[in-house]
């Protein structure tokens, strides 16, 4: 191999487990071609995969011989250079390889592998049972069949069979390399040429009046251009024509990269007057574009935070730059994405998991190359491939669903704030509730990083909707199917007034679970240490956590006795009881089930904003940034379900649902009420909630976390340690136990707690441990974990352990 020859650093898309980044050789014929950012077709042991050039570095590590990059798949990089230093940080921050963040952000469909097929050559050379069960197997399928296939249906010692039949000729291997799903679509573009010889243009057009009147057509057209398909359906068959005009030199033919819409629907928006404190908002935030600065906007429900983005993004969009809107679920898009479309046309991409791989590329294609420059999306549009970026903005930043619960567990909100800081760029955090972190980082009297803007009232003249608190101390509301009899009574009434109504409970399924009266036995769920909830629909038994499913049992599975009860109420039980008490009225559930059928949620939600759904009932879904003027009753049927919770955020968590959901009403004509029901009326969470007073419930949050040494005061990471046998596991989470320890001997700042059973203990089979870490700083805390991930990794490999770090952890179960 040339010692000059060139090597760069590449990281395998998919990640391989316990791998980050390889060094290949660049060979000649490539040079030039491998820039950081660009896809890579590399060998990996016995398979070629795809990967994404990192950077360029001097020499392979010691001792390891490189080995060539097989093909470049870009002509240019996907992954830009402010975006590799992001993914760079992301890793270093959430202690994960670079391979895992990159894998995000390229997506599906865009990578491929090369599958090793096994052929049956000779099948009269196969001696062993070993080696007769691989070839019947290859017998009865008749094709080649993939090694790891192959070998889960044969079993046994695979490889070293399959050496054997090898090494006589029974079957030969080959690698195949399929195409990445995913490519480029092209369209052909004609365009007239400009020609001053008269002579040469009319011997080309003599006699030919087809080809006349498709060179005219193009000199008409803007551009002097078409496609080929706009000349197919002007003049039908236009391929030979436009051969001979080329051949002529009257008209150039060229490929280029087109794309599939989306068929983005905009909402026509009427141009509003800014109140003061939107102006003021709009003002604070213009200034600070060019440059980083921090903002949250804290403002009530329908005080017009949208229309401040709005107006911000207009400004970015006037400077030359571009501009990138998080929101926490996929279901919001829409919402967002008419308003913007709406005022800004097709300028506007969409990212989200929800895309089909194909739509995801173009979406991508288009920001990247800056068609589009305003790009919404979820989570991960974080990582968008934009350039020049001058505002981000995080709506309902308070949501939990910014935060990653699989692979890479990075925070949305907290990558978009490093994201603006990059770009040198202003980023500013919407919320009517925000998080305990974003209030304490804007109000703070020592460490105050954001700044602070508030939107104190409603932009419209309607007031925030009246509470009313229904004590359920005493009563059976499970009895009542969920509704007391004042807000049954507040239903009926609502609906005669021709007014919407909204329920909403956290809790999907039509029942909690059953219990046996006679024994008390609770069925659960086998893999996991759950109650399995009734879904009465299916006529199942559905582990949430799993999605286990059992028959529903017409007997105790513990006693045999015909003793089972239902316990707690669900969404489905709710819809069965509007139904039961307004049975003309037209009802709708919105929970997962009903989200996890494609493009459910968004019918639901547009029948539901147009007026054709009188009660909607649902889960969080249906309590987050929906703007519906017709809503004027709303009802809260359990408000604590989350203060049960073992978890330190579950008080805000319950404040930030019932504000929520409770903003949902009176934005319209009729004045909006609320009513909340709940066995825990004088916990400060939902005192808060019905007094709208977000200021009491966070003063209150923050001073009991310092007391109890809480993020924001700390910086926080959990230890996950799971697997099949609980011995194994007790032993992996000691070995990472000690090496936290030792860490806090040598630095008494960091806490310590665990190992312990997780709050679940069993989920999906696997037995679940925890070790908590806390510190005044993230480097001890992300030091501690990765001691604990050194210490422990051999041995949870060998064991079939997962060690799991979550750096800022938004959930402890």
């Amino acid at each position: 191999m040339d010692a000059l020859m060139p090597y760069v650093a590449v990281a395998p898309v998919p990640p391989v487990p316990s791998l980050d980044l390889l060094t290949y050789a660049v060979p000649e014929h490539l040079s030039g071609t491998a820039l950081p950012g660009v896809r890579v077709l590399v060998p990996l042991a016995r398979r070629t995969v795809t990967g994404i050039v990192v950077e360029e570095v001097k020499a392979p590590p010691e001792g390891v011989s490189a080995r060539d990059l097989v093909a470049v798949l870009d002509e240019e990089p996907i992954i830009g250079r402010p975006l590799l230093a992001l993914a760079r940080w992301m890793a270093d921050y959430y202690l994960t390889s670079l391979a895992e963040i990159l894998s995000l952000a390229v997506g599906k469909g865009l990578t491929t592998s090369s599958r090793r097929l096994v052929e049956l050559a000779d099948a009269g050379v196969a001696r062993s049972p070993a080696e007769k069960r691989i070839v019947a197997e290859l017998q009865r399928a008749g094709k080649p069949i993939e090694t790891a296939r192959l070998a889960r249906k044969t079993g046994g010692s695979f490889y070293s069979t399959l050496g054997h039949l090898l090494a006589r000729g029974a079957v030969r291997i080959h690698e195949h390399l399929p195409a990445p799903p995913v490519r480029a679509r092209t369209e052909r573009v004609v365009r007239a040429t400009v020609v001053s010889d008269a002579q040469q243009i009319e011997a080309a057009l003599e006699r030919a009046p087809k080809r006349r009147r498709i060179y005219e057509y193009l000199l008409e057209r803007p551009g002097r251009q078409a496609t080929m398909a706009e000349l197919t359906e002007a003049f039908g068959r236009a391929s030979d024509c436009v051969a001979a005009l080329c051949d002529a030199g009257l008209v150039s033919v060229e490929e280029r990269e087109t794309y599939r819409s989306l068929a983005l629907v905009g909402e026509a928006g009427e141009t509003v007057e800014l109140s003061e404190a939107q102006a003021l908002a709009v003002g604070e935030i213009s200034e600070s574009l060019g440059r980083f600065a921090p903002f949250l906007l804290h403002g009530v429900t329908a005080s017009g935070k949208t229309e401040v983005y709005l107006r911000v993004i207009e400004k970015v969009l006037a400077r030359g730059a571009a501009a990138l809107v998080l929101v926490p679920e996929i279901s919001l898009t829409h919402q967002v994405v008419a308003r913007l479309v709406g005022r800004f046309g097709p300028t506007v991409a969409v990212l989200h998991s929800d895309l089909t791989p194909r739509e995801r590329w173009d979406e991508w294609r288009r920001t990247a190359r800056g068609e589009a420059r305003i790009v919404v999306g979820a989570r991960s549009a974080v990582l968008a491939p934009i350039d020049n970026l001058g505002l981000v903005i995080v709506d309902e930043e308070h949501d939990g669903a910014y935060k990653q619960g699989e692979g890479p567990r990075y925070h949305g909100r907290d990558v978009a704030v490093l994201r603006a800081r990059l770009a040198e760029c202003p980023v500013v955090l919407g919320s009517a509730t925000p998080s305990a972190e974003s209030f304490f980082n804007a109000t703070s009297s020592t460490d105050r990083r954001y700044r602070y803007l508030e939107l104190p009232e409603r932009v419209t003249e309607h007031p925030l909707p009246a509470v009313e608190v229904v004590d359920l101390r005493g009563r059976d509301i499970a009895a009542r199917g969920g509704l007391s009899e004042h807000l049954a009574t507040l239903l009926e009434r609502n609906f005669q007034a021709g007014g919407q109504s909204l329920l909403f409970i956290n809790r999907r399924g039509y029942a909690a679970g059953l219990q046996c009266y006679e024994c008390g036995d609770i069925v659960e769920c086998r893999s996991c240490s759950v109650s399995m909830t009734l879904h009465r629909q299916e006529r199942r038994l559905r582990c949430h956590h799993c999605n286990a499913s059992r028959p529903v049992p017409e007997r105790c599975p513990a006693c045999a006795r015909d003793a089972l009860v239902t316990q707690g109420i669900g969404t489905e039980r709710l819809e069965a009881s509007v139904r039961a008490l307004l049975p003309s009225a037209r009802v709708a559930r919105l929970d997962r089930d009903v989200a996890s059928r494609r493009g459910r949620a968004v019918e639901v939600l547009a029948a539901w904003r147009s007026g054709r759904i009188d009660v909607l009932v649902g889960t969080q879904m249906i309590t987050k940034g929906h703007d519906v003027a017709g809503v004027s009753l709303v009802g809260v049927v359990l408000a604590d379900l989350s203060l049960g919770l073992p978890d330190f955020r579950a008080a805000e968590r319950t404040f930030q649902l019932l504000s929520q959901v409770a903003g949902r009403a009176g934005r319209g004509a009729m004045r909006g009420r609320v009513v909340v029901q709940t066995y825990r009326p004088d916990h400060f969470a939902v005192a808060a909630a019905v007094r709208h007073d977000y200021r009491a419930f966070a003063e209150r949050e923050l001073a009991e976390r310092a007391d109890l040494g809480y993020p924001p005061h700390t910086r926080m990471a959990l230890v996950r340690i799971e697997g099949r046998r609980h011995a194994d596991v007790v032993e992996v989470a000691r070995l990472a136990a000690r090496a936290a320890t030792r860490v806090a001997k040598a630095d008494p700042r960091l806490i310590v707690r665990g190992p312990a059973p997780s709050p679940i203990e069993r989920l999906k089979g696997r037995t679940r441990y925890q070790i908590q870490l806390r510190a005044p700083t993230s480097r001890l805390v992300r030091h501690a974990a990765a001691a604990c991930r050194h210490a422990a990794a051999g041995r949870a490999r060998r064991d079939g352990v997962r060690l799991i770090l979550d750096i800022d952890p938004v959930d402890v179960l």
